[in-house]
Formats: structure tokens, C-alpha cells, sequence
């Protein structure tokens, strides 16, 4: 089911997400509309408190790159449940990010290069991939989300105060 999405100003999404436990029809549910809502509003992930969830679980809509530098979409997004991360080196890179709960405001955000991700997909299975540069950030941006921290965050002190009009308009707008 497509879900309303939760916007910046949301309490929701400052919270640290609680670990699942149980792999059941919830779970599947759950997972189900973060892919539903996903493709109702193309990106390249989805975190289960940008629908109002509080557990560690988002989506990614690749798998591959494309020909152009960036990854491609897939027609179905891919479940991380109770991912962690590691970051494997000490290369960084900065690009433009964007957030759906965050609508029409886009800023570089630095972010480590090269990553190891542990997760379990649907039914519990724990599986591990290793992920650099445009492959990662996606990841690292929704597991970000679990933890409560927003890309908004990661900026530097002159990005956050130029992007804070904008934020108040937002937070405004989508709290009434």
C-alpha cells in the first residue's frame, strides 16, 4: 500500500529506529509498502520512518550501475532489515543529495567512498555486500535515516544556515 510520506519537521524522523525481531506478516507488510510508496515516488531508497515506522528497514532501487556514472533503477526495491555499516577505508567524496522528506532542496554532502553493509532480507537471512561510491551513498543516506539523522545534518555550518529558510518553509508547510 502507498503510504503518506513523512516530511522534515516530523518527529519521527529524528528518532533512532528500534531493531526488528520479528520476521513475520508485519514485516512483510511493512517492506511491502516501502516498495509500493517507493515506486509511487521514484528514488533510490525509502526508510521505514519516512512512512511513519520506527524500525530499521529501508529499500534501495538498484543494483547495478548504469552507462552514465549513476545507478540504475530496478523495477523492484531491495530490503535491508537491521543493516550495519562499516566503512572500509578512509576516502570520502562529495555529491548532491536530496531526501523525499525533504522536497525540492538538494545540497553536497560528503560521504565515505567504500563501505561493507550486513543486513538480513525478508525472512531473517543475514547477507553482506560491498559497496563503493555511487553504489554506497544511497545506503548510507537511508541508513542515516534509521538513526535519525537527516542529510540536512552532514552539510557544512554555511550550507545549513543558507538551506535554514528553506527548511522553516518546509517544516511549515507540511505540519499543518
Amino acid at each position: 500500500m502507498i503510504k503518506d510520506l513523512c516530511y522534515y519537521g516530523d518527529p519521527i524522523l529524528r528518532k533512532r529506529c528500534k531493531e526488528v525481531t520479528d520476521f513475520g506478516d508485519e514485516l512483510k507488510q511493512l517492506v511491502q509498502d516501502l516498495c509500493d510508496t517507493t515506486n509511487a515516488h521514484p528514488s533510490y531508497g525509502l526508510a521505514a520512518p519516512q512512512i511513519g515506522a520506527a524500525f530499521r528497514v529501508f529499500v534501495v532501487t538498484y543494483t547495478e550501475m548504469g552507462d552514465d556514472g549513476y545507478p540504475k533503477l530496478t523495477e523492484e526495491p531491495r530490503p535491508y532489515i537491521n543493516p550495519k555499516i562499516t566503512i572500509l577505508d578512509d576516502r570520502v567524496w562529495s555529491h548532491g543529495e536530496g531526501c523525499l522528506s525533504i522536497p525540492g532542496l538538494y545540497a553536497e554532502v560528503e560521504r565515505p567512498w567504500h563501505i561493507r553493509i550486513e543486513a538480513q532480507d525478508i525472512n531473517g537471512q543475514v547477507f553482506v555486500e560491498e559497496h563503493e561510491g555511487w553504489m554506497a551513498r544511497p545506503l548510507l543516506h537511508e541508513n542515516d535515516h534509521l538513526n535519525g539523522v537527516l542529510y540536512v545534518d552532514r552539510v557544512t555550518k554555511q550550507q545549513r544556515k543558507e538551506m535554514e529558510p528553506e527548511l522553516k518553509r518546509i517544516k511549515k508547510k507540511y505540519s499543518s
